[in-house]
């Protein structure tokens, strides 16, 4: 039994199976759950992958290096994101600024509250620069969350925690609010959710995934830029 386990952990393509299987086991469950919006595949895949990972004793390095194939894939996926973006360009030219400015309201709106919530229960000073960078892609968030003093491990939590609540969450709250505009919807979901929210936001509709890429888009990219130089100042 031993040996067979040693051969599936070994087997190049580990990490691409097993995830590829936890998300089909999501997608299955979401499905029969008629949507259920805390059942997303994204989050139940990622339970399962590291549920899978810790039981069976599988070394992060191990699993990372034979992902690889989907870490290829990562980037024309993220391309692909302008697919829906240049179909609704029309829409998106003539809010261009009201998008800047939600996005640099509304980013350090929701890291305020964060960061104050932490400064309250008395965190020290790494934890607090950690949080930050929750709204944005984990990539991004590690790299600027080091270049800042925080903990990127941390900073990596923190972002899987905000897109899985968003994901899961965000929709349904904001259709209970009676918000019915697809561009409000993904906006929203993008600038505070990142790719799990935009994932989400995708089976909304076209304008929704839309709207939720173009906001993820320049909420890393303002916060990458912006964050360092606010840090320093305030030092």
């Amino acid at each position: 039994m031993n040996q067979l386990l040693s051969i599936i952990i070994n087997f190049p393509l580990f990490g691409v199976l097993i995830t590829v299987a936890a998300f089909y086991l999501g997608q299955r469950l979401y499905q029969k759950s008629n949507r259920h919006p805390v059942l997303q595949p994204v989050v139940i895949g990622m339970t399962v992958v590291i549920g899978a990972v810790m039981v069976l004793q599988v070394p992060y390095d191990t699993y990372y290096d034979s992902s690889y194939l989907l870490h290829a894939m990562l980037g024309p996926a993220t391309v692909a994101l302008a697919i829906p973006l240049f179909q609704n360009a029309k829409r998106i030219r003539a809010l261009l600024l009201p998008i800047f400015l939600t996005v640099l309201a509304g980013g350090t709106l929701t890291v305020s509250i964060a960061v104050g919530i932490l400064w309250i229960m008395d965190a020290n000073m790494k934890t607090l620069l950690s949080m930050p960078t929750k709204s944005i892609t984990t990539p991004i968030a590690m790299i600027v969350t080091e270049q800042i003093g925080g903990i990127p491990a941390l900073s990596a939590m923190f972002v899987l925690l905000t897109g899985a609540v968003g994901a899961m969450i965000g929709i349904p709250l904001m259709n209970r609010m009676g918000i019915k505009d697809q561009g409000v919807k993904g906006f929203t979901m993008g600038l505070t959710a990142h790719a799990l929210g935009t994932a989400r936001a995708l089976e909304e509709s076209e304008e929704c995934g839309a709207f939720s890429a173009l906001a993820m888009s320049i909420t890393g990219v303002m916060t990458a830029l912006l964050l360092p130089f606010i840090v320093t100042w305030l030092r």
